[in-house]
């Protein structure tokens, strides 16, 4: 029992936050000039994810990528010590809660505590889509026929496709050429069914899916056997449920961390 606190006392101590953070900015900028100089290295993560990456690119450039394990691992001791630390304070205000005279004040002074471990819940959501995430480049959907991709196990559907092409005086050389797209489409698993309109600025989302209009055409109007169609990007991102969860708690943290503060300053008002 001993060791184990003196493992949580050192995981908690301000001292490794302080060491920690000053590798992870020799560590970044040691990064920086391989992203300037290899940057073609790196590209692949965001199609392929960072655990197959690390399999390929990774592993057969150490020299160029071992920057990014380091920083991984870092960040991982980081969260770490942003647990330990919040854990202990959150401890220590449990333990004083009867000095409080009202539970609201109590409560608001969780505050601070709750915005730090929703900044772990979107470093977990990043985790996990490194390591899980998937991308389907260049997908093309006809109206009215569908494709599946395999993970996960979706259907998806062109329902319809309406492309508006320009057609008046003023700009000869756009006359007759596609300037906006709307595609509707339905996505399917084996509970769920949705259809969603999809545009350059508006994705649909599916559970984890993210669907992303890439191109589509034809691109001007007239042609004979022209048929209409889209390209997409799908992508397949389970960490967003950490993303957004993290993000609901890190507001609701910051709004009873500003009403503490306000509170605290209007009763010294008050007593002044």
């Amino acid at each position: 029992m001993k060791m184990i606190h003196k493992a949580w006392r050192f995981l908690g101590h301000i001292n490794l936050f302080m060491g920690i953070i000053g590798c992870m900015v020799a560590d970044l900028l040691l990064g920086y000039n391989q992203l300037k100089f290899h940057a073609a290295l790196f590209d692949p993560i965001n199609d392929m994810g960072f655990y197959r990456w690390a399999q390929t690119y990774g592993s057969h450039y150490p020299a160029n990528t071992a920057w990014l394990f380091i920083l991984v691992g870092l960040l991982g001791l980081l969260s770490v010590n942003t647990f330990v630390c919040t854990t202990e304070r959150v401890w220590m205000l449990v333990k004083s809660r009867h000095a409080f005279t009202r539970r609201s004040r109590f409560l608001l002074r969780f505050g601070p505590h709750i915005m730090h471990y929703s900044m772990l819940i979107m470093f977990l959501g990043y985790l996990v889509s490194y390591l899980s995430a998937g991308t389907h480049m260049g997908k093309v959907l006809l109206p009215g026929k569908s494709i599946t991709i395999a993970r996960p196990a979706r259907t998806i559907t062109l329902d319809a496709l309406d492309i508006d092409y320009y057609s008046g005086g003023r700009m000869i050389h756009m006359d007759r050429r596609a300037i906006d797209v709307r595609a509707v489409l339905t996505i399917r698993d084996a509970e769920r069914c949705k259809t969603a309109e999809l545009g350059f600025n508006s994705p649909v989302r599916f559970a984890s899916l993210s669907i992303h209009l890439k191109t589509f055409g034809p691109q001007s109007k007239g042609g004979i056997g022209r048929k209409k169609y889209i390209t997409v990007i799908i992508k397949n991102d389970p960490g967003m449920k950490f993303y957004f969860s993290g993000m609901v708690l890190f507001t609701l943290g910051l709004f009873m961390y500003l009403w503490d503060k306000l509170s605290r300053h209007t009763r010294q008002e008050d007593r002044a």
